[in-house]
This record gives structure tokens, sequence and C-alpha cells, in this order.
């Protein structure tokens, strides 16, 4: 489910992950700590606008304390009651007492101030006239520190208030916030005020308020552990009833669940859910859970992205436990919420599910987090020194997180659930920091876990093994060979001590044995009377690693085959094989496909055929792309072919979106595989191609990236003359944006500038928070320093958290190459060293078969 990356996190585009000598950081001081907030708001939808008061009271823990700082960026700050004097920088209002406080005491600060338009955290939607049908709403979206610009706040994940909401709006609006709707009051004017009570204590980043025209689904009633709650989802008038219902709908099943497995009663007074154009992926505010409104699927898209839908709503609601009922006191624990969100996501599969639906979560974690460990960076999974609480969000702390916690779970045994239910019930309400976790693991247990958390948690890289097996026939003794590769010094990885299991059949019988490993080098003995058929590595999936392990053609073709194994054991063994490039492997693994029942297992095989180091992968591809008709796997299998550059996968992507049966999803792979093309008769077949059913733009988008893929001067014109605001529909500006920028990479430096001017031009007056990003990232990548000062002014029209990410990218581009050109050529030489390299096995085995009939 390649989507899943542009939802869950954000890939970093650097190889260190914080800058040297990085300031680290700690919990805020709470000397003064607010407590409560009454927010009111009055909003003009029409103006993106709103003002109103909001008071905190403020809680003193300690004596002599006279001064507190409020988070507030651009707003108008009309008065300030309370505090003696205060000031105000356009960042943060500085507010000082003549008095000190006295401990216990608790005063009021009242802030009378005007919102307009922010650049984030508060997202206004309302027609224009280039965009005449576009939604009316304003919804809020803060992670990590994003309240700060619509709110005066201390915008910091561990200080959490009570909050009354009293909003206002036009009588025929929704109005919507965290907590308990108290009352709705018609205020005789158009208008009428919404007061929601939030009780539990709530940090600034899970604070959210929705105001405008939507549709609504009322579920029925769930039991989340303390009686039943109400559960309502919401959308757009664009989108249909019955669509947001089908998004939905598993939500009172998800929380009946959950409560039954983690044993901890959820608090809150409702659940409900809504789906808006301006957010990019899911937000687990409390009680109320933000979406984008990919999240909102026709029956049809359901076949292909539902799946993925569900696994976003079991993350998201895990977070009322991990996250909002027990807050981390600092984003270095942050893996205290996210990491075990998408444990969640794995626990559900297996008990929900199936076996395979689990295992396939673990893989697609591990693979995630190695690829990101190994090709950009390896930082520790809790770390105080990091550039930005955003950088946080990365593919160490889900995916690589959520590992840690499956071997934590198969390390303490029974134990481990008794531990996590005492673990959120003990801290439900308070702030939490990795060691809290630990001691309750270790409560339950009776086991010391210093030497696991310090390996896996507080240091960076994985194991990587490299293992060869041999076997005596005199002396009856199989030998494995155990090399950990991983160690560098400079990153700071070492190397690992753990337990691993190894399975091995002797005449159709299995034997389990587990070794410990604590040493670089070092070989497991095992006693068989005769070879083993087969060796299996790790069978059930316990610990993380990556494996380079080939113990020879017959053991893995067996390995392959044997109902006895699970996905894991065979993904690998199909891995193996296929890099040998041998046609009695690439056929083993088509027949494995058509076995096959599991739709994970099927596109591994698939993608491990793609990368078959001849030709014979690519045509078995083509035949199974014929037959195959699962929603869940047609997608990655054309995926495969992508910059695969034969006529055959031409005409094999134009025969699939000719199918009656042809998917959303699907056709836009379809599209980007013929872009990959790279000729000007994939150009001609894509600017005239007809979309005759789309839904959300999904095809349309994939649409414009294939012409980007294209890499044709002809497709920059094309682009461009869509790139003005209001050219095309909001949905698919990304893409059209992200294709010039692919296209254009390869160009001649006056076709190039072309794009720059056009690009840094919109960038100007683009006010779309989402769009500014990707301008910036498809300028930096052109590596020109023209483009700097542009991205430079662009970094203030983004949140401040983001503003690390911009310097790097300017950074990139003064330590890019100055000779494009050479940089292209390169390129173009290693597409056709591949070519050439496939093209000469095909002869090689054309030429194997003659001499065989002669």
């Amino acid at each position: 489910m390649k989507k899943i990356d542009d939802i869950h996190l954000r890939l970093k585009n650097h190889g260190d992950f914080a800058t040297p000598n990085v300031e680290k950081h700690y919990r805020p001081s709470l000397e003064l700590e607010p407590i409560h907030q009454d927010i009111k708001l009055k909003f003009d939808l029409p103006n993106k606008k709103a003002k109103g008061i909001v008071t905190t009271t403020v809680k003193a823990n300690g004596n002599a304390a006279n001064h507190l700082i409020f988070d507030a960026i651009d707003l108008n700050i009309n008065s300030v009651k309370g505090p003696n004097r205060w000031d105000y920088d356009g960042k943060v209002i500085n507010l000082y007492w003549e008095t000190p406080f006295t401990k216990g005491e608790k005063r009021e600060v009242s802030i009378e101030y005007e919102i307009n338009d922010p650049i984030t955290g508060m997202y206004f939607s309302y027609p224009d006239d280039k965009y005449p049908n576009r939604p009316i709403y304003a919804v809020t979206d803060h992670e990590t520190i994003r309240a700060r610009y619509w709110l005066p706040c201390i915008d910091h994940i561990s200080i959490r208030c009570s909050i009354d909401f009293f909003l206002t709006s036009a009588k025929e609006h929704f109005i919507l916030a965290n907590g308990k709707a108290i009352e709705e009051n018609d205020n005789g004017d158009g208008t009428k005020t919404a007061h929601w009570n939030q009780s539990f204590p709530c940090p600034s980043y899970l604070i959210t308020l929705a105001v405008g025209e939507f549709i609504e689904y009322k579920d029925k009633p769930a039991d989340a552990g303390k009686g039943q709650i109400p559960l309502s989802y919401y959308t757009t008038k664009n989108f249909k009833v019955e669509d947001l219902k089908r998004s939905f709908d598993k939500t009172g099943m998800f929380l009946d669940w959950m409560n039954r497995k983690l044993q901890c009663p959820l608090e809150w007074d409702k659940y409900y859910q809504i789906a808006t154009f301006k957010h990019g992926g899911a937000m687990e505010n409390i009680s109320f859970v933000t979406w984008g409104d990919f999240a909102i699927v026709n029956e049809k898209e359901a076949k292909e992205f539902l799946y993925l839908i569900d696994l976003i709503n079991v993350h998201e609601m895990a977070h009322s436990w991990f996250g909002d009922m027990i807050v981390c006191n600092e984003f270095s624990a942050a893996w205290l919420k996210e990491s075990f969100a998408v444990f969640m996501e794995g626990v559900y599969f297996k008990d929900k599910l199936s076996y395979d639906d689990y295992l396939y979560e673990l893989f697609l974690n591990a693979t995630n987090y190695m690829e990101e460990s190994d090709t950009k960076y390896a930082r520790p999974i809790v770390t105080n020194e990091y550039d930005s609480s955003w950088d946080m969000y990365d593919r160490h702390l889900y995916p690589g997180g959520a590992w840690r916690i499956h071997m934590l779970q198969n390390i303490v045994g029974d134990a481990f659930w008794q531990a996590v239910s005492d673990y959120l019930n003990t801290y439900k309400g308070k702030i939490v920091e990795t060691i809290d976790f630990q001691r309750k693991l270790e409560e339950h247990s009776g086991m010391s876990l210093e030497g696991f958390f310090e390996q896996w948690l507080y240091s960076p890289g994985y194991p990587k093994l490299k293992v060869s097996f041999t076997y005596d026939d005199k002396t009856h003794l199989g030998s494995l060979k155990i090399e950990q590769t991983q160690e560098d010094k400079k990153k700071k990885i070492g190397n690992f001590k753990f337990p691993l299991e190894v399975k091995y059949e002797i005449d159709g019988k299995l034997v389990h044995q587990t070794f410990q490993i604590k040493e670089k080098e070092q070989t497991l003995f095992i006693r068989c009377d005769k070879k083993p058929k087969q060796i299996v590595l790790d069978p059930n999936y316990k610990t993380l690693f990556s494996l380079e392990f080939n113990p020879g053609t017959d053991m893995l073709i067996h390995q392959l085959q044997s109902e006895s194994n699970n996905i894991i054991d065979r993904i690998r063994a199909a891995g193996e094989l296929a890099k040998e490039g041998k046609k009695n492997n690439i056929k083993a693994i088509k027949e494995a496909y058509e076995k096959e029942s599991f739709w994970g297992t099927k596109i591994q095989f698939a993608k491990i055929l793609s990368k078959s180091p001849n030709f014979d992968g690519i045509k078995l591809l083509i035949e199974i792309l014929d037959s195959e008709t699962d929603p869940m796997v047609l997608q990655e299998l054309i995926a495969t072919l992508e910059n695969s550059r034969y006529e055959i996968v031409f005409k094999a992507m134009k025969k699939y979106l000719q199918r009656e049966d042809k998917l959303y999803w699907a056709s836009n792979r379809a599209l980007k595989v013929i872009g990959s093309q790279r000729n000007e008769d994939a150009f001609e077949f894509l600017i005239n191609y007809h979309i005759d059913e789309d839904y959300n733009f999904i095809i349309q988008s994939g649409l414009y990236t294939a012409i980007g893929k294209t890499r044709s001067e002809k497709a920059i014109d094309y682009l461009i003359k869509r790139l003005p605001y209001g050219k095309e529909s909001e949905y698919v500006r990304n893409a059209i944006i992200g294709a010039l920028g692919e296209v254009t990479t390869w160009s001649e430096k006056p076709i190039k500038e072309k794009v720059m001017n056009n690009l840094t031009d919109l960038l100007k007056t683009e006010k779309n928070e989402n769009i500014i990003h990707i301008i910036s990232r498809t300028l930096s990548g052109f590596k020109d320093t023209q483009v700097i000062s542009a991205i430079e002014g662009a970094k203030y029209k983004m949140a401040t958290q983001d503003h690390p990410a911009v310097d790097r990218r300017i950074k990139s581009i003064t330590k890019g190459k100055s000779d494009e050109e050479e940089k292209a050529q390169l390129q173009k030489d290693l597409d056709e060293m591949k070519k050439k390299v496939k093209d000469l096995f095909a002869k090689v085995e054309n030429l194997e078969a003659k001499i065989k009939k002669e």
C-alpha cells in the first residue's frame, strides 16, 4: 500500500537527522501552568476571519513566579487583561505580574484578538471566482506546534488544559469541537453559538474545531468502557452520505475491540470524525479525529483503498489511549504514542483479520524502517536531539518503534498486555516518559529490560546478518556462520545481542532451536543425521534484522514451496532465488505466485520478479497481469513495471486501461508506467488519453504525474499552461507541479530557467500550505542557486516547525553538483546499461535453448 507513506509520515530528504551541535530539547518548566481555557470565537467564513477572546486560568506550582510566555504567531492582539504588563513581538506574548504568585494560587489571563486566514493551524475554505464550488468551512490541525497560529497558548505537547468552547457562526452551519455538546443557542441575527466542554485535560496539539457546511452520518452509539457514546462522521457537501458511511462505519467495532484489548475505559464523551480537503493525513484530536478527504471512498475505490482507511482508523483511535489520555512529556518520547499506534494496527490484524495480515504489516514496517535507516540516516528511537519536533515523525518513529514494541511483546510474553493495561490505567490523565513504560514491563514480568532499551531505543541501527550454512556428513553437524555487518563507529552503530530461533527440517520433521547472538561473528551448530531439507531463521518473525542467506537453490525452493512456512519465510526464499537470475528460479517464483492466496505475498513476489536481472521476470509479470483480478494486488503489481522500458510493457498497460473492470488506483499506476517509457509515443498517448470515469481525481492526478515522467520537452509547455491558480482542480495542482519538477530536472538550462521562473512567480502569490511545500521541494530539486532566495522567502509562509526542512533544502542546493548535464548523462548511461544487461540475458538464454535443441 504505497499511499501509506503519504498519509502516515513525511520522509526526510537529507543525510543527517539533526544538524551538528543541535540544541537538546527538554520539557518546559511549569512554575506557572495553564489549566483551563475559555475559547470564544466568532467566525466570518467569507472573509476567512475570526475574532474573540481566550481566557486562560493559570495555576502556580511554586512561589515567586510572575512571568509567563504564550506562543502566538501573526495574530492581531487587541487587549490583554489580568497581567499588569504585556508585550508582543508577533511570535510570543510576554505576560508580567507585579505581585508574584503564591503556590496554588490561580489567576486569569484574557486576550482579545483577531485571526486573519493564518498560514497554518486553522484552515479556511470559501468559494472564489476561480473555484466557485469550493466547500465552506474552517477546520484546525495542529501537530506538532501549530495551534499558536490561531490560539494564544503554551504550544507544547505536555501542557494540558480543560476547555470550554463558545463558537459562533451562521445558524445553518455545523459547529463542532472537542468534548461534549452542552448547548446551542440562536442569536437572532442569523448566527448561533455552540458551547462544547472538553473536561479531560487536552494539550494544544489535540485541540480541534470545525465550523461550516458539512454532511453528517450518525452511526450507532458504541461502548468504549464507560457506557454508550455517540458516533458521528462529517465531510463536505461534494461527497455522498453513503460514501461517508462506508469509510467510517467500522468505527464502533474498532472501539469495542480496542477497549476490550487494552482494559482501560476511554474517557471521551463522543467519538466524531471529519474529512476535509485541507488535511493531508489524519489527526487523533481528543474525541474528534480529523482526516483529509482522501478518506471518503466510493464503492469502487473501496476495493483498493478501504483496507488502508481501516488501518488508519485503528491507528488514530489507538492514540486515544496512547498519546491522548496519556500524554508524552516531550517529543523525545513520541514513540510512546506513534510507535504504539502502528503496533496496534498489527494487533488488530492479528485479532480480527488474519495471521498473514499481521505478518505482512510487520514486514512492511521492517522494510520501511530499514530503508530510511540505510539510505537516509540512523538515529535512536528515543532522542531529544532534533532540529524540529516535526522531524521526529519519521520512519524510525512509526514502523521502527512499532517493531521494538513487537519485540518487547515477544520477550515479556503473557505479562505484556497486563503491563500495558496497568501502564494506561496508572498514567491516565498524566504525562509520561520512556522509563514509565519500561518500569511497568519490568514490574509485571520480573525481567530487567535496561539492556534492551539501551540497545534498541537509545541507540541507532539494527542488526544486519550475513549467514552461510555448511553440513559435514562425517560429523553430522550443520554449521551456521552468523556475521553482523552493521557496525559503524561514525554513526555509533554497534553489534547487537539478541535471541535467534532456527528452524530446520529433517525427513519432514521440523526442529526448532534458539541461540543467543552476542558476537560480531559467531558459528552456531545443529546436530542432524542428514543435511536438512530447509533452514529458516527467525521462523516466528520475532526479531528485527535484515538477512542475507542463501543455503542453496534446492533448500530455497523447498522453503518457498513448503506449506509449513509463513509468508515471511516464503518472501525471503523468493528474494534469494531471484538474485541468481536463473530461469528455473524465476519460474519457481511465478508458480509460487499462482498458488499464493494472500495478496501481500503476491505483491512481494511481483516486486522480486521485477528485480530479476534478466528479461524473464518482466515477461512473467505481464502474463500474471493478464489474469490478475485482486483489487488489493493490481496497483502494486502494475507499479513493478515502472521504468521497464519495453514495448510489451507499453502494450500491457494500454491493454489494462481498456479493461472494463479497471480500477482507479491501478489505472493511476498504469499511466505512470506508460510515462516511465520516456518516449514520444508515450507522451502522445497520455495527452490524448480520455478518462471515462474518475473519483476524487485519482486518475487525473496520475495522468499529470505520468506526463512528467515522459521527460518530453513538449510536456513542459503542456504542464505550464495548467499551472496557474484556478486552471485545474485543486486536487491535481500538486501533481502538476511535481510533474513539472520531474520533467525539467533533465532539461537544458534555458528550459529549466523557464520552469523555475514560472514556479517562483507562483510561489510569491500562493497561499495553500501544501502547494507552497511542493513548489519549494520542486525548486530545490533543480540544484540551482538562483532559486534560493525564492525558497528562503517562502519559508515564512510555512509553519516554523517546517523551517529546518527548508534550510536543509537550501543547503542541498549549495552542496549540489554544478554540472547538471553530467548528472543527466550518468543517469542516462545507467539506464542504458540496465537495459543492455537484460537484453544480454535474453540473448544468452535463447542461445542456450538453441544448443539444447541441437
